[in-house]
């Protein structure tokens, strides 16, 4: 008896660790998703490449791969001093978060963009896929797509 009730306490404190563990994460992963949209409406490349991880990968809207924070950044200092130089991105809401570990998480957001000089005058909806995990010291983008929703699609 005595044997099951320390088992018991045991994995009740197991219990509430991941519990307290999952909430900061997840105000962290709304911490980084928050700093992303200031850092792009600042049209900060460097700020924009912090969110991510040096061995993190992205796939933009039109299907282009970007490997590792230095290539994301230098991407973002293109299109920041051209076509996005004026662009406006809204975080709409964050649909999900699931946390496949207390230290990465799936999560989907959705976002406008409006001011991409290419489109004048249209905003675009986007759903993002984003793996955010928690390492050297913080919570960050380690793999994502974002994907343009067509008219109609919610």
């Amino acid at each position: 008896m005595k044997k099951k009730l320390l088992t018991l306490i045991a994995l009740s404190s197991f219990f509430s660790y991941s519990t307290i563990a999952q909430n900061v994460g997840k105000e962290a992963i709304v911490k980084v998703i928050d700093n992303y949209e200031q850092a792009w409406n600042r049209h900060d490349a460097k700020a924009l490449a912090e969110q991510y991880h040096t061995d993190a990968t992205w796939v933009n809207w039109f299907g282009a791969y970007y490997n590792g924070r230095a290539e994301i950044e230098k991407h973002y200092q293109t299109t920041h001093s051209t076509y996005f130089k004026e662009t406006k991105f809204t975080t709409r809401s964050i649909e999900d978060v699931t946390m496949i570990k207390p230290d990465m998480a799936l999560v989907h957001v959705r976002t406008d963009l409006s001011g991409d000089e290419r489109y004048p005058g249209q905003t675009f909806r986007f759903r993002r896929t984003i793996l955010l995990t928690y390492k050297e010291g913080g919570w960050r983008i380690l793999a994502g797509q974002n994907a343009k929703l067509n008219e109609g699609i919610d």
